[in-house]
C-alpha cells in the first residue's frame, strides 16, 4: 500500500506506526524532508521498531536546486536523531543496486529492529538504465527477524526489551496474547516501564543504553565489506561511494587507454563502514584519490573520523551535475604530476 501523508513528520510517523502493528515499512524524501523526520528516527531506536527511510540527495541547503544531484547528505544521515542508537546506512551504487538494496535494508533492519537508511540521489531517482531481466531477482528471502506473531505457552510477564547477548530482543505484534508491553520513548527497563522519572537510575540507564548498541557488533557482521577492483598494482586508487560507481568505472578505462592503470574502491555500505577493511585494501596503494559530489568532502572527512586515512588527494563536484568521465581523468592527470584537492573548473561548470 501507498499512502500520500500531509508532511514528512506525518511520514515517518505513520510508518513507524506501521510497522510497530507488524507491516514492513518504508518512506522516502529529499535532504530537507529528512530534517523533520530525525526525531521519529530516534522513536524507531528508543521502541527498537524497524523503518527504512529513502534520502534522494539534492543540491543544498535547504530547498537549494530542487533539480540537481549532489552527494551533500552524508553527514546529516550520520548525525540524524541525538544520541547514540545503532542505525544501517546504504549507498546504492545504480539504479539496479537500488531495486536490490531494498529487501537487503529490510532484512537488516528488521533483524536488528533499528533505523534502516538508503541514501541514494537525484542522479538514481530521476535516472533510467537498461539492465538484464535475468538480474532482476524476485525470490529474495525474507528475514523478520526475532518476530513473535502468535501466542505461546508462558508468555505472561513478556519483556518486550529482554537483554539478551546479541542485544535483539524477542519482538511482539501488539495484540498477542500474553505479550503486552509498553513501547515508549521514554528509556525503558525489560518489559518497557520507564526510568527517566525515577530519582536516580544510571545502572538500569547503562544497561538499557550497552544492551541497543550490542546489536552493532551483529550488524558489521551481517554487511560484506567493500572490494577492490581492477589491477592490484595500480598507478592510481579512485575512491567513490554511491552513484559515482559507473562513472569511475568509464574513466578507468579511458585511463588504461592512455596509459594508466587505475582500480577502484567503491563504498556502498556507509554504516557499518569496515574501516579496517577499507584501510588495508588502501594500504598498497600509490597513490589515492577520493571522489564526490560535494564540497566539503563529506566521506573523506567520514573516512578520516573512523580510520585516520587521508587521501593523497580529492576530486569535488558540487555544480548540481554528476561527474562526466572525463572531468575524473583530468583530475587524476593532475593529480599524479602533483596537484592535490581540485573541483571542477568554472569553464565546466553550465550557468
Amino acid at each position: 500500500m501507498v499512502r500520500q501523508v500531509e508532511d514528512e513528520i506525518g511520514v515517518i510517523n505513520m510508518a513507524i506506526g506501521a510497522a510497530q502493528a507488524g507491516v514492513r515499512a518504508m518512506c522516502a524524501t529529499s535532504g530537507g524532508g529528512f530534517a523533520l523526520m530525525s526525531e521519529g528516527l530516534g522513536m524507531s531506536a528508543m521502541i527498537e521498531t524497524p523503518v527504512v527511510v529513502i534520502d534522494v540527495q539534492r543540491a543544498g541547503p535547504s530547498t537549494g536546486v530542487p533539480t540537481k544531484t549532489e552527494q551533500g547528505d552524508l553527514w546529516q544521515m550520520l548525525g540524524a536523531g541525538h544520541g547514540d542508537y545503532p542505525r544501517v546506512i546504504v549507498a546504492p551504487t545504480d539504479i539496479l543496486d537500488c531495486f536490490k538494496i531494498i529487501p537487503e535494508i529490510h532484512n537488516l533492519a528488521d533483524r536488528f529492529q533499528c533505523p534502516g537508511i538508503v541514501l541514494t540521489d537525484l542522479l538514481l531517482s530521476e535516472g533510467t538504465s537498461s539492465v538484464d531481466p535475468a538480474d532482476l531477482d524476485f525470490n529474495v528471502e525474507i528475514d523478520r527477524g526475532e518476530m513473535i506473531t502468535s501466542s505461546t505457552n508462558g508468555a505472561n510477564g513478556y519483556k518486550r526489551y529482554l537483554f539478551t547477548e546479541s542485544g535483539v530482543s524477542p519482538r511482539a505484534i501488539p495484540g498477542v496474547p500474553g505479550h503486552s508491553h509498553t513501547a515508549a520513548t521514554d528509556d525503558h527497563m525489560e518489559d518497557g516501564v520507564l526510568i527517566s522519572d525515577e530519582f536516580t537510575n544510571p545502572v538500569k540507564r547503562r544497561h538499557m543504553m550497552e544492551k541497543r548498541q550490542r546489536k552493532t557488533v551483529g550488524i558489521e557482521a551481517a554487511v560484506k565489506p567493500p572490494v577492490l577492483t581492477g589491477p592490484a598494482d595500480a598507478d592510481v586508487t579512485l575512491i567513490g561511494w554511491g552513484s559515482t560507481d559507473g562513472v569511475i568505472q568509464e574513466a578507468r578505462e579511458i585511463l588504461a587507454e592512455e596509459g594508466i592503470t587505475a582500480n577502484q574502491l567503491q563504498i556502498r555500505w556507509i554504516v557499518p563502514l569496515h574501516g579496517d577493511a577499507i584501510v588495508e585494501l588502501l594500504k598498497g596503494s600509490r597513490h589515492t584519490i577520493l571522489i564526490e559530489n560535494n564540497y566539503s568532502g563529506q566521506f573523506a572527512r567520514y573516512l578520516r573520523s573512523e580510520t585516520s586515512f587521508v587521501p593523497n588527494g580529492h576530486f569535488l563536484k558540487y555544480d548540481g551535475e554528476p561527474f562526466m568521465p572525463h572531468h575524473i581523468v583530468d583530475a587524476v592527470k593532475e593529480q599524479l604530476a602533483g596537484g592535490v584537492t581540485m573541483s571542477v573548473p568554472m569553464h565546466e561548470i553550465t550557468v
